[in-house]
């Protein structure tokens, strides 16, 4: 199983490992934007690091407690989330 951490110090840090995931699992953004309601350009936003107010108050705060906010994403599984019975 593939695993990679990435620290959290700026929303496109999320958006790159959304990316990383979604591309591993040969993932579209218009698929998985339509798997979660919501439109691609939505998906671009957030790829793209194009933050919501909410997101960097989030990690302002984070910051400003010397809080590090790690994400771990596994690159093995497929797009339908599913992992072999036999792992």
């Amino acid at each position: 199983m593939t695993h990679k951490t990435a620290q959290v110090r700026k929303p496109r840090d999320i958006g790159d490992a959304i990316r990383a995931v979604r591309e591993a699992r040969g993932m579209s953004q218009e698929e998985l934007a339509e798997a979660n309601a919501y439109d691609r350009f939505y998906l671009n936003g957030l790829e793209s690091g194009r933050s919501t107010l909410y997101m960097t108050r989030l990690l302002r705060t984070l910051k400003s407690l010397d809080i590090t906010l790690s994400v771990t994403f596994d690159l093995d599984v497929p797009a339908d989330g599913k992992r072999d019975s036999d792992g």
